[in-house]
């Protein structure tokens, strides 16, 4: 049986399919610049790190706008979207879509961390703690100041989940 039998592609190639095939949760990184100017992008690059301390990771590829936000204040939130954001993703996922990203009532600053997003499954607002570069991205390790969690959390959380190329939910 030859390579091509088996489903050998190129590495490059191979990995991007296989990631896509990940189901993956939906968070918003946001941080506000020394002007008080808030940033973001979407990911699914993030996750708990530690209970103790609690800490959150991102991982941030070096050519993104949010980029040398972070590096600059050693700040971000991370913000868990549910399905009722759904409308939020493309533009925080698009860079052409910048301008579209914050003009919704749905936001809130709390201290020196990024944009907190009122109504998100839960929110954490991160202070640098480590950086490490690999690649093309620089996972930021934040020690965790405060956590943001809606007054009664769903029976049935609604995450937003990225798999294949598309957005789907728990449900």
């Amino acid at each position: 049986m030859s390579a091509q039998e088996l489903g050998h592609r190129p590495i490059g190639e191979a990995f991007r399919a296989s990631m896509r095939l990940v189901a993956s949760s939906v968070s918003l990184v946001t941080a506000r610049d020394s002007a008080g100017v808030w940033h973001g992008m979407a990911v699914t690059s993030a996750g708990s790190l530690s209970m103790d301390p609690p800490s959150m990771m991102v991982a941030v590829n070096q050519t993104a706008s949010i980029y040398p936000v972070i590096l600059e204040t050693g700040h971000f939130t991370l913000n868990l979207m549910d399905e009722a954001h759904a409308n939020l993703l493309e533009p925080f996922a698009r860079s052409d879509m910048r301008d579209r990203r914050f003009v919704e009532d749905d936001w809130t600053q709390v201290g020196p961390g990024g944009p907190v997003l009122k109504g998100a499954l839960c929110s954490h607002v991160c202070r640098v703690a480590q950086t490490h570069d690999f690649g093309t991205h620089t996972v930021f390790f934040g020690a965790v100041d405060a956590v943001f969690l809606p007054d009664d959390i769903p029976p049935a959380p609604a995450p937003i989940l990225w798999l294949n190329g598309k957005r789907g939910s728990v449900a």
